[in-house]
């Protein structure tokens, strides 16, 4: 399982960190002005489905 966290940002903005396939941390920032936004940009971006997969097949879990 792979984990994403929506992280929130001074200015009232909205990270996004999430370790890629090497195991690496990324950080991001998410265009959105609420949590629900930035959950949506969040699953968008990574391409998780609605079952919580992404296209090959890992399942993540975003705190």
């Amino acid at each position: 399982m792979k984990i994403a966290r929506i992280l929130d940002q001074e200015g009232g903005s909205f990270g996004l960190e999430y370790d890629n396939t090497l195991g690496k941390k990324h950080v991001m920032r998410l265009d959105a002005a609420t949590y629900e936004n930035a959950l949506r940009e969040a699953r968008s971006f990574l391409e998780i489905n609605a079952n919580d997969h992404d296209a090959d097949g890992n399942q993540w879990d975003i705190e």
